[in-house]
């Protein structure tokens, strides 16, 4: 994963070319292929504030809630909202 600089204030730039992408229940698992691939493009994300590792990624389909765990090489879907 790079994080480049801030793009806004509050958001920065996740890129994944190599990280497992698991979501982590059924209802967000389709959203998957949508995740991996703007991971693989980069994306701009919101960090969570509140938990370090955790970001606010918009898709086209909706919203997704992820955590990237570093040490695993993995990006966990947490939540999906559509639009």
């Amino acid at each position: 994963m790079s994080c480049a600089a801030a793009v806004q204030n509050d958001t920065i730039w996740l890129e994944s070319k190599n990280y497992d992408i698991v979501p982590l229940n059924s209802r967000v698992a389709s959203h998957v292929s949508e995740l991996t691939s703007a991971l693989r493009q980069g994306v701009p994300a919101y960090p969570d504030n509140a938990r370090e590792g955790f970001y606010d990624i918009e898709l086209e389909s909706g919203w997704s809630y992820i955590h990237v765990h570093e040490n695993a090489q993995t990006v966990y879907l947490i939540a999906h909202s559509g639009n």
